[in-house]
Parts: structure tokens; C-alpha cells; sequence
């Protein structure tokens, strides 16, 4: 079973490196060990989710290591005491170039998440274009709240889906391919809900398409 790189850990709780291609947590139709299962074997300690990344999204990802973290961790994503950027490479240069977006998200019958009038539950993303990478645009998001698939749906929205993103609507052009859906979670910023110190933990992308 591969490892996944520890960015952070101490008695409470662990931050890592998610991979692409692996769940943090069973889901049907996904085969393989999930990131927590293979974090509990590398850690020889029982790991908990306390928020999920996608399959094909990487980077940072707490887990808990105990009872009380796991509690307390929950508390402060319900609370949005949780600051959580990505780099995303969106298929299209978004307009305005910044700025925010607010709206309901409702998932459909296909699994996918859609923008909604009525119903569904309010999700905000706020971003800003840090550079052109060809026809993409590379962009920081920032989230306020946090629902499945929510950068994804929110981009697919402005016309903007994310590279390689076929499920929100990416169509690649000749010349182009992307392995996987192009966003990364960059960095986590919170109080240890135990310890109440800062953690800052911050991770590079491995495709340079995604480097700031």
C-alpha cells in the first residue's frame, strides 16, 4: 500500500498530501484503499475524515486521530473557521477576472451539482486569476462554504469549467490533455481545536500548469 506524505502531525490530529486518483473514504463504484485507510496503516492509528476532497483533486487534507480532534475539527468546518484555498485551472478566462460568487447548489439525478434559483444550499466561492496558461486561466479560490463539488460547479457556471473536467462541461482542443480534473487544495489555515495553535499548512502542486 502506497504511502501519503505527512505535511503536519502530532497526538490529535495529521495533515497530508492527498493524492489523485484515491477517495478519502469508500464510495461505490471506487476500488483501492481510501486515504484513510492507508493513512491509519502508515500512522498504525485509527485516522478520521473530518471533510472530503474529490477523487482527482490533490493536495492538503486533515484527518483526525482522535475523538476530541474529530469533534472539534467538525465544529470549526460547520463554524467556516476553516480557511481552505485551491489553485484551479479553468478552461477559459472567467469575467470579472475576480471576484465573488454566490449561489444554491442542487445535486441532480446524474450526480452532478447545479446552480439553482430555489432549494438546494447556498455555496460562495471567491477567486481571483493569478495567470494565463494558454487558453486556461490559473486561478486561487477561496471558499466560504464547502459543498461537493462546489469550485467545480461554480466555474462550469461562468463558463469556466475546469481543465480535464469533463463531468462540468470541459471539452479538450487538439493538442490538448489533461490526466485528471485540474484543482488543488494549496492550503488549510485553522486554530487546532485542542492545542489552539495556528496551523498553516501549504503544499505545491505537481503539474507546473498549476504552479502559482
Amino acid at each position: 500500500m502506497a504511502t501519503v506524505p505527512i505535511l503536519f502531525l502530532d497526538d490529535h490530529l495529521v495533515v497530508v498530501d492527498k493524492p489523485a486518483g484515491c477517495v478519502v473514504v469508500p464510495a461505490p463504484g471506487r476500488r483501492g484503499p481510501t486515504v484513510v485507510e492507508r493513512v491509519t496503516a502508515q500512522l498504525g492509528r485509527h485516522a478520521q475524515a473530518v471533510h472530503r476532497l474529490d477523487e482527482d483533486t490533490t493536495g492538503v487534507l486533515v484527518l483526525a486521530l482522535d475523538e476530541p480532534a474529530r469533534t472539534g475539527l467538525e465544529a470549526l468546518f460547520r463554524a467556516h473557521r476553516v480557511e481552505r484555498e485551491y489553485l484551479a485551472l479553468a478552461s477559459a478566462a472567467p469575467s470579472p477576472p475576480a471576484g465573488r460568487i454566490e449561489a444554491r447548489l442542487q445535486q441532480d439525478d446524474g450526480g452532478v451539482m447545479r446552480v439553482v434559483t430555489r432549494g438546494g444550499e447556498r455555496a460562495v466561492t471567491h477567486y481571483e486569476t493569478l495567470d494565463r496558461r494558454g487558453r486556461c486561466s490559473l486561478l486561487r479560490c477561496r471558499l466560504e462554504t464547502g459543498r461537493r463539488n462546489q469550485i467545480r460547479a461554480h466555474l462550469a457556471a461562468l463558463g469556466c469549467p475546469l481543465a480535464g473536467d469533463r463531468k462540468y462541461g470541459f471539452r479538450s482542443r487538439p493538442g490538448e490533455h489533461f490526466a485528471r480534473v485540474m484543482l488543488h487544495s494549496w492550503r488549510l489555515r485553522f486554530e487546532h481545536p485542542l492545542t489552539r495553535r495556528a496551523v498553516d499548512v501549504a503544499v505545491a502542486p505537481a503539474e507546473p500548469v498549476l504552479r502559482p
